[in-house]
């Protein structure tokens, strides 16, 4: 509790008298407009290719199916994100997931935007929710944050669709089958946004696509409520270490 404390002093220190690159830790960014620095905002690059179509995943030069997408429904019709999760991204989603620097969430969500690719036809922007108890525990939620910078930068309204009433043990290093158990069925429609939410095609925002499976809980349960497509967009990819990388 006392970290936690701790760390919120801080990121409100910083959030009126930015002294500190929340990337790098360099100092000298309080005349920048932002609390991240030019070196490490070139550094938040692009995912390596060449890649899956639908999901982004590195693909090996033969162009394969990629396996990771294959079972995915096909509400879901592709997965973009900004960069790998790695290095100052890795650090970015540290610094607003779980210290609260939400000053650093519109750099993030610029980078999404830029990655998004294709924005024709989207009509809605919608946050992937978190637990109640994690709501609490946060005071905010990472992707609601994220997806009211993209849904702004879009033009674009932002509902917050989706609820996920039941807790759960965390995602962070669990294994690929326990992570799509913990999220199955984990999401629900909100009645109350049913009727204003147009079943044609979404922007699901989240901080990082790791396996897809909070992306494809989220998904089909938007599908439930009548949504037609959804285009799950994620700040960060959790992607293996590359030959030679």
């Amino acid at each position: 509790m006392r970290a936690t404390v701790a760390s919120r002093l801080s990121a409100w220190g910083e959030l009126l008298l930015p002294t500190r690159c929340t990337g790098c830790g360099g100092v000298g960014v309080g005349a920048e407009p932002t609390p991240v620095c030019p070196s490490c905002r070139v550094r938040i690059g692009p995912l390596p290719g060449p890649s899956c179509a639908r999901c982004q995943h590195p693909q090996a030069p033969s162009g394969a199916p990629c396996d990771l997408c294959a079972a995915w429904p096909p509400v879901l019709v592709r997965a973009r994100s900004a960069t790998r999760f790695a290095g100052v991204a890795a650090r970015l989603v540290q610094q607003l997931k779980y210290d609260g620097w939400v000053r650093v969430a519109p750099v993030m969500a610029g980078a999404m935007v830029r990655a998004l690719g294709e924005r024709a036809g989207l009509d809605r922007v919608v946050p992937v929710p978190t637990t109640p108890g994690r709501l609490r525990e946060r005071g905010f939620n990472a992707a609601g944050l994220l997806a009211d910078e993209v849904g702004r930068v879009l033009e674009i309204p932002v509902e917050r669709a989706l609820s996920r009433p039941r807790e759960a043990p965390r995602q962070v290093g669990l294994s690929p089958s326990r992570r799509a158990a913990n999220v199955k069925h984990a999401f629900v429609a909100e009645r109350a946004h049913e009727a204003a939410l147009p079943p044609h095609h979404v922007v699901l925002v989240d901080d990082v696509l790791t396996t897809g499976s909070t992306g494809v809980a989220a998904a089909e349960a938007l599908e439930a409520s009548g949504v037609r497509n959804v285009t799950l967009l994620t700040f960060a990819r959790a992607v293996p270490a590359l030959p030679g990388a």
